[in-house]
């Protein structure tokens, strides 16, 4: 029985897509849907001093919450569960996976980028780093459209 569900958002352009997944699981399942968006903490990429003082961390998280708003308004309004929206700071799996531990998870919602070869090497998986860390299980979703492409 799941409880609490975690749905991690990066605003990409699938994004409302796995929103949607997470929110019919947790009307099926009557769980308290989390949101949780990561800021990448800039000092991990430039020598210089990050931009983000206590200050405008704050103004980022409140336009963060009126973009959650915005853009999942429409399919968080036509249910009846409680939304709890957060935004952290840091390397996105390790702020996901700390989430999880802080606030009791049952179960992660969240889509993947399915990057192969170059591109994976590069930039990495999230998700992927997710599924191997997660005390959870993690449900993934693929965007649509998106073909499986050999290394």
């Amino acid at each position: 029985m799941f409880k609490k569900i975690l749905c991690p958002v990066d605003f990409s352009e699938f994004t409302k897509d796995v929103v949607a997944y997470a929110v019919d699981m947790a009307k099926q399942y009557g769980a308290e849907l989390h949101m949780l968006h990561v800021i990448p903490n800039l000092t991990y990429f430039t020598p210089y001093e990050s931009f983000l003082t206590p200050e405008n961390l704050v103004a980022i998280e409140k336009n963060i919450q009126n973009e959650v708003d915005r853009d999942f308004g429409k399919v968080l309004g036509k249910v009846d569960i409680d939304v709890k929206k957060a935004v952290r700071t840091g390397v996105a799996f390790v702020e996901i996976i700390d989430y999880v531990k802080s606030e009791g998870v049952d179960l992660i919602v969240m889509g993947t980028h399915g990057r192969s070869g170059i591109e994976h090497i590069l930039i990495g998986n999230v998700a992927e780093k997710v599924v191997r860390k997660s005390p959870c299980p993690v449900m993934t979703i693929r965007p649509r459209g998106k073909e499986f492409k050999m290394p």
